[in-house]
């Protein structure tokens, strides 16, 4: 785990601590669960599947995870994947390679609009959860906006 990684995860957790102090758990509950509840609205649950080329997954775009991006960073597993093996498309449009976007086009997210994402990597061979860390950096604020999920990636077999 990177220094940057344990200050952030400190961090968190003296903000979490004075809050409670401050206010009790009771807030502490409420932001946990209103983040839970992003995340399971965004991540479209079950669409990580392997492909002949890859890995797919979507969002789903809720009201909240709207915006505009000038890049988009995809991690499995903690790997950084190259720009170029990342292509995602806005439901009805055509495929665009990441590292195509920028300020002046950038990936536009909005509410309700299901994203795919296909990545050009190898699936892994054993079946577990997959990590997927999702990095956009917005042309507004805040600069970086994240998102993680994990799922177990489904095959073709399955589907």
């Amino acid at each position: 785990m990177s220094d940057r990684r344990v200050g952030a995860i400190l961090s968190l957790l003296r903000q979490s601590i004075s809050i409670g102090a401050d206010f009790g758990a009771h807030p502490l509950e409420a932001l946990l669960w209103v983040a839970e509840t992003v995340e399971r609205s965004v991540y479209e649950p079950g669409s990580l599947r392997a492909t002949d080329g890859g890995i797919s997954f979507a969002l789903s775009n809720p009201p909240l995870r709207s915006g505009a991006f000038s890049s988009v960073r995809v991690l499995l597993d903690g790997q950084l994947l190259d720009a170029r093996n990342v292509s995602v498309r806005e439901e009805g449009r055509p495929w665009k390679s990441s590292d195509s976007f920028s300020r002046a086009d950038p990936l536009r997210l909005a509410p309700g609009v299901r994203t795919e994402f296909h990545l050009r990597a190898p699936p892994p061979t054993v079946d577990r959860p997959l990590a997927v860390r999702l990095e956009l950096k917005s042309v507004a604020i805040p600069p970086l906006v994240w998102f993680e999920f994990q799922d177990t990636l489904r095959r073709p077999e399955d589907a």
